[in-house]
């Protein structure tokens, strides 16, 4: 598999791929159906980046990259932000990684993992990720076991568990 970090505009020639993986996903997890190239759209025009898995030329999954500002705006994350900064963490330099879909051929490799590693790397203005608000639990089980996550030691607005972590310049074994 092999990984490729860009903004996420110079991807729009494939939102009509990447919906369909989207598609395909949601329906195996029995999640609702979502309309993925307005949010691409809507993604791209905000200026996240984002990490495409190619198997070949095929097209194997995306992880899009956001200020986490986009997620963690309203009065009910207050605390959180409040946690953030009391550790010394700068909110502008938070991103978030979102919108993580493999086609279900790829699940159970570890590509997932290694797709979201990428993600998380293609913007140099971050220095850390959040990550909440998880479709499943056991997506939050994952995320909870990922190196270096942290538990940020408040619940999010819908109850779930939020983890921090550092960004690692490179991408090895241990810093994915």
């Amino acid at each position: 598999m092999q990984y490729e970090r860009i903004q996420l505009i110079t991807a729009a020639p494939k939102f009509d791929a990447i919906a369909d993986i989207v598609a395909n996903v949601r329906a195996v997890r029995s999640l609702a159906p979502i309309d993925a190239i307005n949010d691409l759209r809507a993604f791209a025009r905000r200026g996240d980046t984002a990490a495409l898995a190619w198997d070949g030329d095929t097209l194997a999954g995306c992880v899009c990259l956001t200020a986490c500002h986009h997620f963690i705006q309203g009065a009910e994350w207050m605390p959180i932000k409040v946690a953030l900064i009391r550790r010394g963490l700068d909110l502008a330099r938070i991103g978030c990684s979102h919108f993580v879909y493999l086609h279900p051929d790829y699940w159970g490799q570890g590509h997932t993992l290694a797709l979201n590693a990428h993600a998380r790397r293609s913007n140099r203005a971050f220095t850390h990720t959040l990550a909440h608000g998880f479709a499943t639990s056991r997506l939050e089980d994952w995320a909870a076991q990922l190196p270096g996550a942290e538990d940020v030691g408040l619940p999010g607005p819908h109850g779930g568990r939020v983890f921090i972590r550092e960004i690692t310049p490179e991408i090895t074994a241990d810093s994915s």
